[in-house]
């Protein structure tokens, strides 16, 4: 089972989408502390339900957030270029607050 539990800043304003008469949102957040320089640091939240009213409620850009969901990953091959999009699809959401 892919089940992670994440501490993340929030990058870039969501993006909202319609998928068979779901309103959901997509945002891109980054890990809070890079492993190095090389490491994937960004990845795409997936949220909708009540989780997505909230978020659009309570939550802005350069928040961090815990975020407990299910990765999963969305690969392509280019000719000579390797890519792959990691998503959470977020299954429970909690402010995390630095003091």
């Amino acid at each position: 089972m892919n089940h992670a539990i994440f501490v993340v800043k929030v990058i870039k304003n969501p993006v909202h989408l319609i998928y068979n008469d779901d309103q959901i949102i997509e945002i891109k957040v980054q890990f809070s502390v890079p492993q190095s320089n090389t490491s994937k640091n960004e990845l795409t939240l997936v949220l909708w339900g009540d989780y997505r009213d909230n978020f659009l409620k309570y939550y802005k850009v350069r928040d961090y957030l815990i975020i407990e969901g299910i990765i999963t990953l969305k690969g392509y091959k280019n000719e000579g270029n390797e890519g792959n999009e990691v998503r959470v699809i977020v299954k429970r959401l909690y402010p995390f607050l630095l003091v």
